[in-house]
């Protein structure tokens, strides 16, 4: 069998990323090969970099100096806390590089040695958040054969690719020699490069099975009866409708927050909890509401009633899988719209296609890695 090179997301501090990258290794794990996780850690994923994307984004804050004090005197202590426990897990369940890299420049200098040079899963390929296309997550190095070059279920995070940067995307992907995606949308942009013969497989997550993802989930929150938020962009819709969820059911709120200020919320707030804890969470609830791919597939695999609430510009990837599922009908017109969880997800037939899909994810992988 092969030794395979992944390069992925597992350096952003958010649960779906890290799981992604846990699920991707298993999966090649469990058909013979050895993965080994380039831990590439631009300065954009760390703390310091966290901090000056949130001051870029914020015209007061860059404006204002003693703002951005303020800001990071808010923000530190739950930043502290987060890098603490992405380490922790990242340390505990992932095959990390010896080396850690921090640029392009330091991988081309040692690149590590495989058969195989793999981009995973994720929003690996979304240039508008890392910052321009970054070489190293195509792995654009001279020293890698086309036929070395595989990418399972990568993201572009969107629909449509800027103009500037179509040309350099085309001669970056043309580098590969199997293309896989997560989205249609994704398949659609290839094909609109001219880059054919792509696959759209399952997100890594969906890959492993309930039973695999109880193996590293905490016994946290069992015998527990709790609506559960997990909501990644600011959106009052989706604190409203667990309101009012929870004033029709009688069942109490929990969610999850990546910061401490956000504790005056609707609901008892767990901030940063172990990533064992987070899949704890959602596993036990009585109804997940969320914006979140990751959230909504883990939903999945633990066969729970959710409400997707779409975040707007970054939707594509939720409508897909829902699409591809035929839950359409779990999307929320309104915070007002409880009829939803009356009807209840018809999970024999949800378990029966994404066992085909499943199939279909992991013969790409056994056809073009060996």
């Amino acid at each position: 069998m092969s030794k395979i090179e992944l390069v992925t997301m597992h350096r952003v501090k958010n649960y779906g990323s890290v799981l992604q990258a846990y699920a991707t290794q298993i999966a090649l794990e469990k058909l013979g090969h050895t993965v080994e996780v380039l831990d590439y850690y631009p300065e954009r994923n760390t703390k310091r970099g966290m901090l000056e994307r949130i001051k870029n984004q914020n015209k007061y804050l860059k404006r204002f100096k003693f703002l951005r004090i303020v800001a990071r005197v808010i923000i530190l202590p739950s930043y502290n806390k987060r890098f603490k426990v992405f380490e922790e897990y990242l340390n505990k369940y992932i095959n990390l590089s010896d080396k850690v890299y921090h640029s392009y420049d330091e991988i081309k200098d040692e690149l590590p040695t495989a058969d195989f040079y793999m981009t995973g899963s994720d929003q690996v390929w979304n240039s508008e958040w890392n910052g321009g296309i970054d070489n190293t997550l195509f792995w654009n190095f001279d020293e890698i054969n086309k036929n070395q070059r595989i990418a399972y279920s990568a993201s572009f995070g969107k629909t449509i690719l800027d103009d500037k940067e179509k040309t350099k995307t085309k001669e970056l992907l043309e580098n590969y020699a199997a293309i896989s995606l997560r989205e249609k949308a994704g398949a659609d942009i290839c094909d609109d490069l001219g880059i054919k013969n792509t696959k759209e497989v399952l997100d890594p997550t969906l890959l492993l099975t309930y039973e695999e993802w109880e193996k590293i989930s905490s016994n946290k929150f069992e015998n527990e009866e709790y609506i559960l938020v997990y909501n990644l962009n600011r959106n009052k819709k989706i604190d409203n409708y667990a309101k009012n969820l929870s004033k029709k059911t009688g069942i109490k709120v929990k969610y999850i927050s990546y910061q401490l200020h956000e504790f005056y919320k609707n609901g008892k707030m767990y901030c940063n909890p172990k990533v064992e804890d987070f899949l704890a969470i959602i596993k036990n609830a009585k109804y997940v509401i969320s914006d979140s791919f990751h959230a909504t597939a883990f939903s999945l695999t633990f066969r729970k009633e959710f409400v997707i609430i779409y975040p707007g510009k970054y939707s594509s990837r939720l409508q897909n899988i829902l699409v591809k599922l035929g839950l359409e009908n779990r999307v929320a017109k309104d915070e007002n719209d409880l009829v939803i969880v009356d009807n209840k997800i018809n999970y024999k037939n949800v378990t029966n296609i994404l066992e085909e899909e499943r199939k279909v994810s992991i013969n790409w992988l056994k056809e073009h890695i060996r």
